[in-house]
């Protein structure tokens, strides 16, 4: 009977040392004999270039008792664990080695998981990593206004990644040569244009930039991701922050023909700049054509003219320049006027020409 009670109180005693009761709710809670712990539970690796590998370690250990087993399985393809078929430790601290490898990344922040399953609970250590390009860089508009302001290490180009309408409205205006241009980045998801692109600025230095920072960022890894060969200056803040720093801007304008004046021999006509703007780089273009049997054929032009047009300023444009318009019988005058910051514009007139003598009607 003796040897019996024994048995049982052996059997109790070993029985409470993994069943835990709690009083008040009368629950019962079974306690696990193995317990998965591990440390640390992430790591940031900062930021890396594309292209990149490095590597962490974590540790794994069974804080209960018996043996733990675990396996481990990575969610995403640039993060590689070892060793990998998992393990046990009975009470052994197992080290975990993490790699990851930026080839195939996209520029920016990705996050991923090491997922730990075992017979004591499951975890998982998060891994961090940020992928820049060498070619990358983003400025302060300070900083791009200093880089075009000093050409001694190589001419930056400032591109306006934004739509037309808007380069048309406004943009950063800078020092010569480093003229600003425009190229919209939302063309550049046609392959065949993006690579246009590259070709033409291939081994340069640029500058994007767009309203506020956005777009210039998403056309600046567009480019680095399609393995641009140069580097690529990502303005911060764009032109609204160009503009908050008192930086100059500049836009297109308007022309407007007017007063054609017949004199003898030839014609003169006014370009007046009705836009906000200077207008820049004008060129000027007069036709004078027929007379009978189509005598009359004379074309005077002045392209790239050297003085810019203020805004609401007026010049005269005459055809003596170019020789004489002698003739006769009916005439057409056509006029066309454009410049770096203005949209071609064209009008027509006709008249009559009697020798050296013009009449417009």
């Amino acid at each position: 009977m003796k040897k019996i009670q024994i048995i049982m109180i052996i059997i109790i005693l070993f029985s409470t040392s993994f069943v835990g009761i709690t009083a008040g709710n009368t629950s019962i809670k079974t306690q696990s004999l193995v317990a998965l712990s591990y440390y640390p539970e992430s790591h940031d690796f900062g930021d890396m270039l594309k292209g990149q590998s490095n590597s962490t370690t974590f540790e794994i250990w069974n804080s209960g008792c018996c043996y733990l087993y675990y396996e481990l399985q990575e969610d995403e393809e640039w993060i590689e664990v070892n060793p990998t078929e998992g393990g046990s430790t009975y009470d052994e601290h197992k080290i975990i080695t993490v790699t990851v490898n930026t080839t195939n990344l996209t520029y920016g922040l990705h996050e991923g998981n090491i997922n730990i399953f075992s017979n004591g609970g499951e975890g998982n250590f998060k891994v961090i990593v940020n992928v820049k390009f060498d070619n990358l860089i983003d400025i302060t508009v300070d900083e791009a206004w200093n880089l075009l302001n000093d050409t001694s290490n190589g001419i930056q180009i400032p591109i306006d990644v934004r739509t037309d309408d808007e380069w048309k409205d406004e943009h950063i205006d800078t020092p010569y040569p480093e003229n600003p241009k425009h190229h919209n980045y939302l063309e550049w998801y046609d392959p065949d244009i993006l690579q246009d692109f590259i070709s033409t600025y291939d081994g340069q230095q640029i500058i994007v930039y767009c309203k506020s920072g956005g777009r210039s960022k998403t056309a600046a890894i567009m480019l680095v991701d399609n393995e641009f060969n140069g580097v690529v200056y990502n303005m911060l803040g764009g032109i609204k922050e160009w503009k908050n720093q008192g930086y100059p801007t500049d836009g297109y304008t308007t022309f407007q023909i007017m007063n054609f004046q017949p004199n003898i021999g030839s014609i003169s006509i006014d370009i007046k700049n009705n836009g906000s703007y200077t207008a820049k780089n004008i060129s000027v273009e007069i036709k004078v054509t027929g007379g009978y049997l189509s005598f009359i054929d004379l074309t005077s032009t002045c392209i790239d003219c050297e003085k810019p047009l203020e805004p609401n300023e007026t010049k005269t444009e005459s055809t003596i320049k170019d020789g004489f318009i002698f003739g006769f019988g009916p005439i057409e005058i056509t006029v066309s006027v454009w410049a770096k910051n203005a949209d071609k514009i064209t009008v027509k007139e006709e008249g009559f020409a009697f020798g050296f003598f013009i009449s417009i009607n």
